[in-house]
């Protein structure tokens, strides 16, 4: 079997599991309330997982001083980017957010709406980075949520977490916030480096 081949069927079925994992929030008062749960200011540099179509990375970039958005749905990447251009405080970046090279030094925050498939791989790369974000704001399924926080029980992954974070649901979504709509429950929990 060709590997070139291989490699790019792995690629676009990876991309297809993504996209059956995705929900989107387009709902601005929906956003504006989330990013309100936020200490997101002009003078922060913020990462975004999942540009999507925009509808959160023109709120986010309105909210603060400079957005870094990674991107690993070609057409999207650049739909968004041509719909946003006006903007000049965001960093396209079309790639792999578990392949991305997270900053080295300076602090950033980070705030997205990810896919619910990598969950626990997202959370774990973040957390366990060389210079990790400040603070922490993911969409995400409530059953991961609190298995991160240890609700009912801790388990390795949250007890290796409350080393270094503190974390809290500040939101809970309903259903038709999505679209399109999960099957499962869903909140922004916040993850704040402790110092």
């Amino acid at each position: 079997m060709n590997y070139t081949y291989n490699k790019h069927k792995n690629a676009a079925s990876a991309l297809e599991n993504i996209k059956l994992s995705q929900n989107f929030l387009t709902d601005r008062r929906i956003l504006e309330r989330i990013l309100r749960r936020s200490t997101i200011t002009k003078a922060d540099r913020v990462i975004e997982i999942g540009t999507g179509k925009g509808h959160l990375t023109s709120v986010l970039a309105e909210k603060c001083g400079y957005l870094y958005t990674i991107e690993l749905d070609r057409k999207l990447y650049e739909y968004t980017k041509q719909k946003l251009q006006d903007k000049k405080n965001i960093q396209f970046i079309y790639g792999d957010f578990l392949k991305y090279q997270l900053p080295r030094q300076g602090k950033y925050k980070v705030f997205a709406n990810i896919p619910y498939n990598l969950t626990t791989e997202i959370v774990l790369k973040l957390s366990k980075t060389y210079q990790p974000p400040m603070e922490m704001w993911l969409v995400m399924e409530k059953g991961a949520a609190k298995r991160f926080m240890g609700k009912p029980c801790e388990n390795k992954v949250s007890l290796e977490l409350k080393q270094k974070w503190n974390m809290e649901i500040v939101y809970y979504f309903k259903q038709d916030d999505f679209h399109p709509k999960p099957k499962v429950d869903s909140v922004l929990l916040h993850f704040k480096l402790k110092r």
